[in-house]
């Protein structure tokens, strides 16, 4: 069981990653969590430059690893949230509040809600409980999450001639965080839906993600590796990497 750790009320940034043909979705995301907390959309999708004056516009070539660092360039606030655009979710006036709330009770590096599809699914009778549906893991998912702002500052920006989709954020995300002594939780009385398939190569993917690991500091990778041996005990499918 995780110690209480209070602080001070933390300030919650959030940011959507929108890419072509979910146009409707981020802005209806956002909609929702501007309510909430300061959110901005990261757009990919080059057309909607003159459309969309309020967002932040890449080119159509961004994908998550451009996305991410654009979002960290822009962050300044104590809690990082992001969404993807694709994701599905009408609970954010409890997710998010429930969020600053277990971020000041528990030493916590990322906090997220559960994802119905996702390669990174746990047996959770194996899991350690925190609380009522709230879960320890060793690596989270990236479709929905909230990260210490210092986590987020200490991860080195992605170099996206190596690593463009992405894959590897979350895992250096949490050996960083287990490094610091932080926790990585799952909140199973949230789910966010989230469709099958993705825009891009799943191979191309995983080389550049294991790369992209490589590149990582030694005690990182290390810790990755560790965290990695976990994921594989208390994992309920096994079908995914």
């Amino acid at each position: 069981m995780a110690k209480y750790f209070f602080k001070k009320r933390a300030k919650i940034q959030g940011f959507i990653f929108n890419w072509k043909r979910h146009e409707a979705s981020a802005s209806a995301l956002e909609n929702k969590i501007r309510e909430l907390i300061n959110v901005t959309v990261i757009n990919s999708e080059e057309r909607l430059g003159s459309d969309r004056p309020g967002w932040v516009h890449l080119d159509d070539s961004a994908y998550f690893s451009a996305q991410w660092n654009k979002a960290v360039e822009l962050f300044g606030a104590d809690i990082f949230f992001h969404i993807q655009a694709d994701a599905g979710f009408d609970q954010f006036n409890m997710l998010i509040p429930k969020a600053g709330l277990l971020f000041e009770k528990y030493k916590l590096g990322v906090y997220e809600p559960n994802v119905d599809y996702t390669d990174i699914k746990y047996d959770t009778s194996k899991l350690q409980s925190i609380d009522t549906g709230l879960f320890e893991v060793p690596f989270t998912d990236c479709t929905c999450w909230f990260i210490d702002g210092g986590i987020v500052r200490k991860l080195p920006p992605v170099d996206i001639s190596i690593n463009r989709y992405g894959w590897g954020i979350p895992r250096a995300i949490a050996s960083i965080s287990r490094l610091n002594g932080l926790l990585c939780l799952r909140d199973y009385n949230f789910t966010v839906t989230h469709p099958k398939g993705r825009g891009y190569s799943t191979t191309a993917a995983l080389g550049q993600g294991d790369a992209y690991i490589r590149s990582l500091k030694p005690a990182i990778r290390n810790e990755l590796t560790l965290l990695q041996k976990q994921r594989e005990l208390l994992r309920s499918d096994k079908n995914f990497r």
